[in-house]
């Protein structure tokens, strides 16, 4: 069994978001987000999407309503619910999405 550490091998870039799977099975998938200050374009997902903000701070739009995350929050993002990103501040998110 591997110990992964959120906070090992961080990878940030000017040009993209960078995610890396920590865990994945066919009812769970479990990544990981370094962002510095990308915006997303607007998703609209089948799965529940949790996330947490490790560290850093980001601003989502959700079903037109605007969101500040900070170090610490937890928000739950259910299936079909329009979102993205509208500003982040070198951003680790831990995603939990459920199939």
């Amino acid at each position: 069994m591997k110990v992964y550490n959120i906070f090992d091998n961080l990878v940030f870039s000017k040009d993209k978001e960078i995610e890396e799977t920590i865990f994945e099975n066919d009812q769970v998938k479990i990544i990981r987000i370094c962002s510095l200050d990308q915006a997303t374009d607007f998703y609209d997902q089948d799965q529940l999407e949790i996330v947490k903000i490790e560290k850093g701070r980001a601003s989502l739009e959700l079903d037109g309503q605007i969101i500040e995350l900070k170090e610490g929050d937890i928000l739950p993002i259910h299936p079909h619910k329009i979102h993205r990103v509208l500003s982040q501040d070198k951003t680790i998110w831990l995603c939990i999405f459920v199939k």
